[in-house]
């Protein structure tokens, strides 16, 4: 079986594939611009939050609060260091991209979601019970399988190349394709309502909307110029899909303390990533050992890959039980995200975090200028490496396994 996935040069570029036409030009797809118009202003915002009503230890402002400012601008530097060097050459013709290679990516997806959720089946009424309030996912029911429903997340690869297949215009792209990826945004759905991970569905429809925005053409002024104010319209959209699945998750257990449903998700939302931050801060405040420069936390998916996670955990020590130990101690468990960017100073202390946030922006800055040039390399990663961005306030995605 022969998998392609490259550039054809001698094929003529379609008009979509100018660069003046389209999206991927558009000037808030810019990683630097997403870091210092979109992160750090909500980051700054944080100060703003009661932190006491939700809290019994408030970490914001401080000390570390203000390096968190210079680790996310050294991001942003780091991206346009990248873009400021001259661009390789052009290679604006889209991939081919063979049908062998989808299934290839659609097929394990399915099968780890058989594996995974197929239990269920026999228990239909633990998804009812969620429907009714009774319960918030099913992971007491079911539990995942380390190296096998991590497959699950394929799907996001094939999104990817299903967006860039049916964007790009040099491909037809068969029934078969466009069911495997209907299928996929259904499982993704459905698993965040069962295992409420609302995250695999942004992955999927963030890296396919990235994706799509290689190719995708802007043909007149008006398509311009709606495309150039879209970004005004993501926290609204981040709203509405917030509500829809804090409904059938949280509302039935708080209906009793909020005027309505939109209050109660309103908060909890700017509760997630504010008590993100102040985690993260406190788990720094409230440790002494760091750093421990065994990437525990920068690479997490080495510390619990099958094979692989008692060979690091012996050669370099395994502190990821302190921070669980720091959120049941001091925190609440529902609010129990620590922030990107202090989990890097755990690894790496002041100085390497900086630098650790210089080199990713730098890594994620010629992740884009590839993307805009339609290389291979850009093309397949810059949608990951944008949820990276959007997520870093709340995640640590480009650690986890999923990734």
């Amino acid at each position: 079986m022969k998998l392609t996935l490259h550039n054809f040069g001698p094929l003529p570029a379609p008009p979509l594939a100018h660069a003046a036409q389209r999206a991927a030009d558009l000037w808030w797809l810019q990683p630097s611009r997403i870091v210092l118009l979109a992160i750090l202003p909500i980051y700054l915002g944080v100060l703003a939050y009661d932190f006491s009503r939700v809290v019994q230890n408030v970490y914001v402002p401080g000390g570390f609060f203000a390096f968190g400012i210079l680790l996310i601008v050294s991001l942003a530097v780091g991206a346009q260091w990248a873009m400021a060097q001259r661009a390789q050459g052009p290679a604006l013709v889209p991939p081919r991209i063979s049908s062998a290679a989808m299934m290839v990516l659609l097929l394990p997806t399915l099968a780890a979601y058989a594996v995974w959720f197929g239990p269920l089946l026999a228990q239909p009424q633990l998804l009812l019970e969620i429907a009714l309030g009774q319960r918030r996912e099913v992971r007491d029911a079911i539990s995942t399988i380390p190296g096998v429903t991590t497959f699950t997340q394929f799907g996001v690869a094939y999104a990817i190349a299903y967006a860039l297949k049916s964007s790009g215009g040099v491909q037809k792209v068969s029934a078969t394709e466009r069911i495997g990826f209907a299928l996929i945004l259904v499982l993704a759905a459905f698993r965040a309502y069962a295992w409420a991970e609302r995250l695999a569905v942004i992955e999927v429809l963030v890296c396919y909307v990235i994706a799509r925005m290689a190719y995708l053409p802007l043909t007149n002024t008006k398509a311009r110029r709606a495309a150039s104010i879209a970004p005004a319209l993501g926290p609204f959209v981040l709203y509405l899909l917030f509500t829809a699945s804090e409904y059938f998750r949280s509302w039935e257990f708080y209906s009793n303390q909020y005027s309505s449903v939109w209050a109660f998700t309103l908060d909890r939302l700017i509760t997630y990533y504010a008590t993100a931050v102040n985690n993260g801060i406190g788990i720094l405040v409230e440790t002494t050992e760091w750093p421990y420069y065994n990437g525990a936390f920068v690479v997490d998916w080495l510390y619990i890959m099958p094979g692989v996670s008692a060979l690091f955990e012996s050669a370099f020590g395994n502190p990821r039980g302190m921070t669980s130990f720091f959120l049941e101690t001091y925190l609440r468990p529902e609010f129990n995200s620590p922030t990107a960017y202090f989990r890097i100073v755990l690894d790496f202390g002041y100085l390497g975090s900086v630098l650790y946030c210089l080199a990713t922006g730098y890594l994620i800055g010629r992740a884009y200028v590839g993307f805009r040039r339609g290389h291979i390399f850009g093309l397949l990663t810059y949608p990951l490496f944008v949820l990276f961005l959007i997520e870093s306030l709340r995640y640590s995605y480009l650690g986890e396994t999923r990734v």
